[in-house]
């Protein structure tokens, strides 16, 4: 027996969370409103809150033809608290005050101390504007299937075609098959594990975060063939901390702790074995789903977060990216399926002055023999010669989850993120005009507001690096004009683009990027969204 007990793994990721989903990298590696009637659900609202589509027959029965597929990113929160009957959850935590604030409180990120809050840097929240709207019950609980299932409706009724849930996966979790709940963990069909340990995992690694993509799956399958929402991953590999989690898989540390056994080190035979489990995950659980997102071809559709991460990290294997991307199309192929089409979702700095935050392609170990000793990321690119690199790496598309700036300028309003949107629109629809074979997907974002997790961007020092791009605030009206001219670049574009504008996001509460229905904004967004993409408006 392992010297902790097989269900303390479970307690390492409860006390972390995701890196912010748009992180830049450092130097350091209340007021209920009642909704009212809408004479229709296609035309203009000058309500903040509507009346919820669900009870109108126009709502139910509205089935809007569009030139365009609308997607959306689904953010997953996760529950601070050590204790299993306490849920503080991390969204609700910080926007309802600092204390429990997991991302404040983030010694990793932010220093010593955590964020510091100073009469020149004062804290702004709550933030209880961002509540959700009464028809979501509020602070929801994340697991509830009454509102997943109105998640689901309120998507598909103001036109949303499909979510890309914000997919993660821990690589070092080593579990005991034998044990309950872990004989539940997903794990394939076949393969080793040990008896004389209690059915222990002969290659580690697990989902993080994905009580709400369970349920609002659960609900999904129960509605309606015509009612169900189209669902994407978006692998997000992008944490620092489960790379260095990864890192420390038979370290001295480790073994001494009772984590490891010897014999279990991350070399590159593991990654690779790691890198097929998380495949064949998707494969057995998802792929096969009448529900997945699929390609023309009926190849299932992978977005994958901030590629730099993932390639850069493979590198101290030399492993690149195109190995591993036509390493899952493979397995995929045997499992009977036509293969997986991969979507970077890649932004990133531009200007010189930021070349210290420039997408790495390298991580080089401080000693290659004890990688639990760190390393750096090396090889750095500028956002501009990194997305040339694409297709080569196995990616037939690209989109972003948010860009901050367009070379030299960045996002201080929503005036500016929607030029800079613009520019990188024209640049890179220009750039793939020519090739039928890489779709560039329009992105759009709603704003961005990092104050609930202390601001952009978390500094050893306490403070916020750029405070400044917390002021990116748009209306319904400016969110539409947005959309108005992402939708004309779809269409002049459109044989190299392809029809998909992709939304950021439903539920990024904590980056202030939300379109789910709200006290403070009501429905102005869906509303926004239906107003745009609906036939005949």
């Amino acid at each position: 027996m392992i010297k902790l007990l097989p269900y303390l793994f479970l307690l390492t990721f409860l006390m972390y969370g995701p890196e912010s989903c748009s992180s830049k990298k450092t130097t350091l590696q209340s007021t209920v409103f009642e909704p009212e009637s809408s004479p229709s659900l296609l035309g203009n609202s000058k309500n903040s809150i509507a009346l919820d589509p669900l009870e109108s027959d126009e709502g139910q029965n509205q089935k809007a033809e569009k030139s365009n597929l609308i997607g959306v990113y689904f953010m997953p929160s996760w529950n601070l608290s050590p204790d299993p009957n306490k849920d503080i959850d991390s969204f609700w935590a910080c926007l309802t005050g600092r204390e429990n604030c997991g991302h404040l409180n983030n010694t990793a990120i932010w220093g010593p101390k955590g964020r510091i809050y100073n009469a020149q840097n004062p804290y702004e929240g709550p933030f209880l504007e961002r509540k959700p709207h009464p028809s979501l019950k509020g602070f929801y609980k994340r697991n509830d299937p009454q509102v997943a299932k109105k998640q689901l409706e309120y998507m598909k009724s103001y036109g949303i075609d499909f979510f890309a849930y914000d997919w993660f996966f821990g690589r070092h979790y080593y579990y005991h098959m034998n044990f309950a709940p872990q004989a539940k963990t997903y794990y394939p069909k076949g393969w080793k594990t040990d008896p004389t340990k209690d059915g222990r995992t002969a290659v580690p690694g697990m989902e993080e975060w994905n009580e709400q993509l369970t349920v609002l799956l659960s609900e999904n399958e129960k509605l309606p063939a015509e009612k169900q929402m189209k669902w994407a991953i978006n692998w997000v590999d992008d944490s620092e901390e489960r790379w260095r989690h990864w890192l420390d898989v038979g370290s001295p540390a480790s073994l001494s702790a009772g984590r490891n056994y010897r014999g279990e080190v991350p070399d590159r035979q593991l990654y690779l074995q790691v890198h097929d489990k998380i495949t064949q995950l998707w494969i057995d659980k998802y792929f096969n789903r009448k529900d997945y997102l699929k390609d023309d071809k009926g190849r299932p559709i992978v977005y994958l977060y901030f590629p730099q991460d993932l390639e850069a990290r493979a590198s101290v294997y030399g492993i690149t990216m195109k190995e591993l991307l036509d390493r899952s199309k493979s397995l995929a192929q045997k499992a009977g399926l036509k293969g997986i089409k991969f979507i970077a979702v890649a932004a990133g700095a531009m200007a010189e002055r930021e070349r210290q935050y420039a997408l790495p392609t390298k991580w080089v170990a401080n000693n290659p023999r004890e990688l639990w000793r760190g390393g750096n990321y090396t090889d750095k690119l500028l956002f501009q010669d990194y997305v040339p690199r694409l297709k080569g790496m196995g990616f037939e598309g690209m989109t972003a989850y948010v860009y901050h700036s367009f070379m030299d300028k960045d996002n201080r309003s929503y005036d500016d993120m929607r030029s800079n949107y613009k520019s990188h629109w024209e640049m890179w629809s220009e750039k793939f005009k020519g090739d039928s074979d890489f779709e560039y997907q329009i992105p759009v974002a709603m704003g961005w507001d990092m104050r609930p997790m202390g601001g952009t961007w978390p500094q050893a020092t306490g403070f916020p690096s750029e405070p400044y791009k917390d002021k990116v605030h748009s209306t319904k009206s400016t969110f539409k004009a947005k959309l108005l001219e992402a939708q004309k670049f779809s269409e002049k574009y459109r044989a190299s683009n392809g029809n998909t504008v992709m939304v950021c996001c439903w539920n990024e509460y904590l980056e202030g990027n939300h379109i789910e229905p709200t006290e403070g904004h009501g429905f102005d967004y869906l509303e926004a969204i239906k107003e745009v993409f609906a036939k005949g408006n």
